[in-house]
């Protein structure tokens, strides 16, 4: 399998696809802001290094059953896909992703690099990336330097549903924040973070 394929290189495709990654995020915020569009309303948290993994794509391949998806398509943000990547390579750093994909092909693709520089690769350089399914139904943020990413769903209804998926993936809570602390000097967390974090992403016992 040339896994290269996965990768956008038509510019109009990518447009397409951008314009639909801009209806779900707010690709200009950045945490503890809201980097989802108004219609997610639950969220959790994971730790950012576990989409890197082969489990994160399990779960993803699970989540899509629930939500009927046909394909996953996940990017890089941060760097800037069109005036950094595209500019240098001649394609994007964006991957439509067939749920059929096993969890080795999945790390695989993370890892794929250009040919003459293969470490600009999503695994590699991305400080902030987006998984996205097909089905809009949910999204997920990544943002390494804050060492989190955060599920969005949009059909609370799917909920029941998708948490024994979940098991890992947490509300606001103390284990979150601790995820996030290692990454500020002394481990010490703004309280303004802190409160505008929890404001944009605490469920409110939304079921």
């Amino acid at each position: 399998m040339n896994l290269e394929t996965f990768f956008i290189h038509d510019t109009s495709e990518f447009i397409e696809l951008k314009n639909n990654v801009n209806n779900n995020f707010k690709v200009k915020n950045s945490l503890p802001n809201k980097v989802f569009q108004e219609k997610y309303n639950y969220f959790l948290f994971e730790e950012f290094d576990w989409t890197m993994t082969d489990d994160f794509w399990k779960v993803i391949q699970k989540i899509s059953v629930v939500t009927n998806d046909d394909y996953v398509i996940t990017g890089v943000i941060d760097p800037d896909p069109e005036e950094f990547f595209y500019n240098e390579y001649n394609y994007y750093n964006w991957a439509k992703l067939p749920l059929n994909l096993t969890s080795e092909q999945y790390l695989s693709v993370l890892d794929l690099g250009p040919q003459k520089n293969p470490y600009d690769s999503i695994q590699y350089i991305s400080e902030t990336v987006f998984w996205l399914s097909s089905s809009n139904k949910w999204a997920i943020w990544g943002d390494r330097s804050y060492g989190v990413c955060v599920l969005g769903i949009q059909d609370i209804n799917i909920i029941e549903k998708l948490l024994p998926i979940l098991k890992t993936w947490r509300s606001i809570d103390e284990s979150v924040l601790n995820w996030i602390k290692i990454n500020f000097d002394n481990y010490v967390i703004p309280n303004d973070f802190i409160d505008t974090l929890t404001e944009n992403y605490l469920n409110n016992n939304k079921k």
